[in-house]
């Protein structure tokens, strides 16, 4: 299955403004729930980290 990138905009949970897109980053799952989801040509699943300069924010979702 191929991985397909999130286009929606993450909007800030603190100050409800656009998110800026930092990385994505790869977490390897043992967790028997995560197995799923997980793509198996890489071994896990690909989060999005976006940021938030302005107030701090930070959060974190599955691509």
């Amino acid at each position: 299955m191929p991985i397909m990138a999130n286009h929606n905009k993450m909007m800030c949970p603190r100050c409800r403004v656009e998110m800026n897109h930092h990385c994505d980053k790869l977490v390897y799952t043992t967790d028997s729930q995560d197995l799923g989801q997980a793509d198996p040509g890489l071994g896990g699943i690909i989060q999005e980290f976006h940021t938030r300069p302005k107030c701090g924010s930070g959060a974190l979702r599955q691509a």
